[in-house]
């Protein structure tokens, strides 16, 4: 079943105990009207995701350089996608061993008129088939073009402030400096009395902030690619029929599933390219994004050479990436539940 779905039929509330006093606190259930109500809602293949988590996460060259043309394509909007591929990438870019087999990831978002600023909220589920959602207790604020303010002196994220995170990859931390994260008022009061020293606190910070700390530089990697000339392959996927079979179960939503650009153009076998440069062997060229001005272009998977010059069956790359601090993914009840953590850094909190 997918996410949006297991969200419709969830609670709205997590009750917790904590001192004798019952807490009421946001759970996935909450968002059902929203996504319910959603105008557009997304499901992605594992395969685009793979290739939006390449473009985040590896040679950001390739995603920071175009920000400014990414804009969200909805005022609303529902995104979810299968985590391993995201997990890995994220893993693979930090230098670290990868995530165990994730489950899937969602996120609801609400943005202004320009699809440039916005905030939105992050679910999880995970791999079996008796996974409920869950709600992140953060919400992740966004301003693609960086216009936030600042108070003279820092506030504490547990009294409604609001914490950004860093990275040692310049093109990493241009996309995380576009996002703050901000814990749900219900979630800091119970944190506040859950965790009463300073170093429980920090640890809930980080162990939430590992949940949900780089999806966004993968949702602009979407709408980077939906916003290209090509566009993405979509299929609408109507639930109409199924739910008149259902009766008086929660319907099922309909939906969009969008898939990554597939396809092969076989090179040429001309003479000398210009410049005089030699005819180079015939080797496989990945997709990739190219931009001419305003105008964005994926260009597809090829061949490229003469098969005349010889071929190059393989390639051997050695990747490295400056090391990030290491963040433990988030215990269930405590921060939220469990979804496999990011390589993170918190850098400091501000209202």
């Amino acid at each position: 079943m997918r996410l949006l779905d297991l969200i419709a039929r969830a609670e709205p509330h997590l009750p917790v105990m904590l001192e004798r006093d019952l807490h009421r606190l946001p759970g996935a259930g909450a968002f059902a009207p929203s996504v319910a109500s959603c105008p557009l809602r997304l499901v992605l293949s594992e395969p685009l995701t793979a290739l939006c988590a390449a473009l985040a996460y590896a040679d950001g060259d390739r995603l920071t350089g175009c920000l400014d043309l990414v804009h969200v394509p909805a005022r609303r909007l529902w995104v979810e996608w299968p985590d391993a591929p995201r997990a890995d990438a994220a893993a693979v870019h930090a230098g670290s061993a990868p995530s165990p087999p994730g489950g899937t990831a969602g996120a609801y978002l609400e943005t202004d008129a320009s699809g440039r600023c916005g905030t939105l909220r992050t679910f999880w589920c995970g791999p079996g088939p008796r996974d409920e959602a869950q709600l992140a207790p953060l919400a992740t604020e966004f301003d693609l073009d960086g216009a936030w303010t600042l108070a003279a002196e820092a506030c504490d994220v547990y009294g409604g402030g609001v914490v950004r995170l860093a990275s040692e990859d310049p093109a990493l931390a241009q996309l995380l400096d576009c996002a703050r994260f901000r814990f749900d008022p219900a979630w800091a009061a119970y944190y506040r009395r859950a965790c009463p020293d300073s170093a429980s606190r920090e640890d809930v910070l980080r162990r939430s902030l590992a949940s949900v700390g780089t999806d966004l530089p993968l949702l602009l990697a979407l709408f980077l690619l939906m916003n290209s000339r090509a566009g993405l392959p979509q299929r609408p996927v109507s639930r109409a029929r199924l739910n008149q079979r259902r009766r008086d179960r929660a319907p099922l939503l309909d939906h969009v599933e969008v898939f990554a650009p597939a396809g092969c153009v076989a090179s040429g076998t001309g003479g000398a390219p210009a410049g005089g440069r030699r005819p180079v062997r015939l080797h496989h060229v990945r997709g990739h994004l190219v931009r001419r001005g305003s105008v964005v272009h994926w260009r597809v998977a090829h061949l490229r050479g003469r098969a005349t010059f010889g071929r190059v069956h393989t390639r051997t790359l050695t990747l490295r990436a400056p090391d990030l601090v290491s963040v433990p993914p988030s215990p269930a009840g405590l921060a939220g539940g469990h979804r496999a953590g990011h390589s993170v850094a918190a850098q400091g909190v501000s209202p």
